[in-house]
């Protein structure tokens, strides 16, 4: 196996700081971490914006100035902010992000997300020119995908992003991120999505093998404290770089170098 291993480094997305005492949150800590991941192998950055204002051109304008490497940026609302909201930022930004995450199904039970939801959403991004990532978290979500994809709503997705939950999850929205679930769900998705790329990633003591087995199976693969904050032996993680860099030699024992930004660019044209 000789193709390169595109890292997605998930710098923040809804944990907080009491959570882990190491996330980044502000604009300049962000891009600071982005710089860090990039440094130690990702190809692309993931982030949460703080809040669905205006602090979104802050956050990307910061990166930018940081770092040369596409910005994914999630579109989950917290269930306190409009629908309306999400979508008409994306009008007023003078920062775009290349690319938005759009969930189908809620990732968490108090995140709301649906198909028709995630439709409106998807036609924001297209009206702004940013690429859209779709994100499944089970097989429902893929049939969703599915539905979306026959609409030609996805026609501009460069991939498709496979976010598992732990390895204990009884999430009916997510499945528990196991290396069968892994295998099953990329599998599942490259027959109905016309094969388009994944990156597939999970929560917490689930991460590590998720990756590997993604890796494995000619996948790509998504870390950082937005996944998991400890180590493969239970050690806190220090940054996401320092899980980046597992996750490149991860990509190395297979043959894998990590993708580079530019590279990463040539994936999302």
């Amino acid at each position: 196996m000789t193709d390169a291993l595109l890292i997605v480094a998930a710098l923040n997305g809804t944990r907080t700081r009491e959570q882990c005492p190491q996330l980044p949150v502000t604009p300049d800590e962000l891009a600071a971490e982005a710089r860090r991941a990039v440094d130690a192998g990702a190809g692309m950055v993931a982030v949460a914006a703080p809040a669905f204002d205006l602090v979104v051109d802050d956050v990307v304008a910061a990166i930018r100035a940081a770092v040369d490497a596409p910005v994914l940026l999630s579109t989950q609302r917290p269930r306190q902010t409009s629908l309306g909201t999400v979508t008409a930022l994306f009008g007023i930004l003078r920062d775009l992000p290349e690319l938005g995450a759009v969930h189908v199904r809620p990732p968490a039970p108090d995140l709301p997300a649906h198909r028709e939801e995630a439709r409106q959403i998807l036609e924001a991004l297209d009206g702004a020119g940013v690429r859209p990532v779709p994100v499944a978290g089970g097989l429902d979500a893929i049939g969703d995908l599915e539905v979306l994809g026959d609409d030609a709503l996805l026609g501009r997705a460069p991939f498709l992003s496979l976010a598992l939950g732990g390895a204990a999850s009884t999430d009916p929205d997510t499945a528990a991120g196991t290396p069968q679930n892994a295998l099953r769900l990329i599998d599942h998705a490259r027959s109905v999505l016309a094969g388009l790329p994944i990156v597939a990633g999970a929560r917490d003591d689930a991460s590590p093998a998720v990756q590997a087995v993604a890796a494995a199976a000619g996948a790509h693969v998504r870390t950082g404290l937005e996944d998991a904050t400890a180590l493969p032996d239970g050690t806190a993680a220090t940054s996401s770089a320092q899980l980046v860099e597992r996750a490149v030699r991860l990509g190395e024992s297979l043959g894998r170098a990590p993708m580079a930004p530019a590279d990463a660019r040539l994936l999302i044209r």
